[in-house]
């Protein structure tokens, strides 16, 4: 068994707020990376399988969508374990979306880890992948991409689907892909440690405790419910999962 990383950007550029996902962005690529190999896969490239894709949005079409939940299914129905950061609010619910297939997709995120959603039932808040990657001594998430003119420039989730708007694809790949790689990194470290440090943004070490190892999102269901007294407006397990149902 070992992780397999999963990760997607949106093509379109939406409006930022609390669910981008309303906006309907689509999937621009996605990446798997999975332990012991040293870079992750694209998962469909425009200019190979032009057909995949919508030339009026420049989105994956259905099939194209399809083919990635078929490539994640194969690799769990191989006993890997499916790991990602925020997927259970907003990976799987983005491919659920544009597949149709919302027992399928609500079964593979039911049994994947999702990192950050453990930090979430354990602690009462999110943490950004920066963040983790950082309190594990790993590299932090790509911060600049080169475009197709030779140029480099930096780039952020939010910035993605504006440069795969504008052609450059192999650049947003890049940083799809980085972030799979982090993202597995991430879960082998942590695994082997039992734990999952940080620094908090007062200067406070924090630390989430893996004794059992990562525990899959239904897992997480059943741990008790974190003090979140202290918060003005707590995210809630069950809101990060509400497509789910």
């Amino acid at each position: 068994m070992a992780f397999v990383a999963f990760d997607v950007e949106i093509a379109k550029p939406v409006p930022d707020g609390p669910d981008i996902l309303v906006h309907r962005p689509g999937i621009a690529c996605a990446a798997i990376a999975r332990e012991g190999e040293d870079r992750a896969s694209i998962l469909f490239d425009p200019a190979e399988s032009p057909e995949l894709f919508d030339p009026a949005t420049k989105a994956l079409t259905r099939d194209g969508s399809l083919r990635i939940l078929a490539a994640l299914d194969a690799a769990a129905g191989r006993g890997d374990t499916l790991v990602t950061w925020n997927g259970a609010g907003f990976d799987f619910r983005l491919l659920a979306d544009e597949t149709g297939r919302h027992a399928e997709c609500v079964r593979l995120v039911m049994a994947s880890v999702d990192m950050m959603f453990q930090v979430l039932c354990d602690r009462g808040h999110p943490l950004s992948l920066d963040a983790a990657l950082k309190g594990a001594g790993l590299p932090p998430k790509m911060a600049e991409v080169t475009l197709r003119g030779g140029t480099r420039v930096s780039i952020t989730g939010a910035e993605a689907p504006v440069y795969w708007q504008a052609g450059e694809y192999a650049a947003v790949a890049d940083y799809c892909a980085a972030d799979a790689e982090r993202t597995a990194a991430l879960a082998v470290a942590c695994q082997r440690s039992r734990q999952l440090a940080w620094v908090s943004q007062k200067g406070r070490p924090n630390q989430v405790y893996l004794r059992s190892g990562w525990l899959t999102v239904e897992q997480c269901l059943s741990l008790p419910l974190p003090d979140t007294s202290w918060m003005t407006n707590p995210m809630r397990r069950e809101d990060v999962l509400a497509w789910t149902r």
